[in-house]
């Protein structure tokens, strides 16, 4: 075990079942946290806490189906998680979605589906966590999964990188209004990571790594990594901030 300081933290995370979500958990098991595991799909949410903490019971403890679009279910949540673990101390929004975006031929429910998530979801989430922590007065610390794509836009993404963008700044936003009450918020903005939301074959992806000055596609440990740092005692002055973990992709003038 390291010293990264977060045994026996009550962590709970969006997007657990899979990619990001489901690494960071496991990375925080391994230090001894308590990762909260909360995603809309229950049966993968299931198998993937089964491999966090080992046995179906254990799981189903930890595991909570919910869609983060609903603020009513993310509050009833959260009460469970209190009462279930004890009061929040860190928490991480990485709930999202992505889908062709184009503003000649989205629907307004294909725009108002990413927003949800991606946006909607995250501030009743992050809302959720800091009252929680605001309550406990121990302070905290919030992580968002935003993207570069909230850094740069790209064609055909306009609902994903307006979501990322506007989740960037809310982090901001939170960073200030939470500070003094000692709670941290900080955003990772992931590159391209090998995770199911990429949705490409691997010719694309091998393309795609040939475009990054480090020559690969990133995987979701070392996302993981990055988030656990935010967390983490080692980033005590670090909030307001966005971490790009990107192999060096947006470092890049065209």
């Amino acid at each position: 075990m390291s010293n990264w300081k977060l045994k026996s933290a009550v962590v709970p995370v969006t997007g657990a079942a899979s990619g990001i979500g489901l690494a960071l958990c496991k990375l925080l098991r391994a230090e001894g946290a308590t990762p909260a595991m909360i995603d809309v799909n229950r049966d993968r949410l299931l198998f993937a806490a089964s491999e966090v903490y080992g046995s179906a019971e254990e799981a189903a403890r930890h595991a909570y189906a919910v869609d983060v679009c609903n603020s009513h279910a993310i509050d009833a949540c959260f009460e469970e998680i209190l009462h279930t673990h004890g009061p929040t101390t860190h928490a991480v929004a990485g709930a999202g979605i992505v889908g062709p975006s184009n503003v000649l031929t989205d629907t307004d429910e294909q725009w108002h589906r990413v927003i949800d998530v991606n946006l909607n979801g995250a501030m009743y989430f992050c809302r959720a966590a800091a009252r929680q922590m605001v309550a406990a007065k121990r302070g905290g610390a919030i992580v968002t999964i935003a993207s570069i794509a909230g850094l740069k836009a790209k064609e055909n993404r306009a609902s994903y990188a307006t979501s990322k963008a506007a989740l960037i700044n809310l982090t901001r936003a939170l960073a200030l209004d939470l500070g003094g009450f000692g709670i941290r918020v900080n955003a990772l903005a992931p590159g391209v990571i090998d995770t199911p939301i990429q949705n490409s074959n691997r010719t694309t992806l091998d393309v795609v790594a040939e475009t990054i000055p480090l020559k690969r596609i990133g995987v979701s440990d070392e996302i993981a990594n990055g988030v656990l740092f935010l967390l983490s005692t080692y980033a005590s002055y670090v909030t307001g901030e966005t971490l790009v973990i990107d192999g060096g992709l947006t470092a890049k003038y065209r």
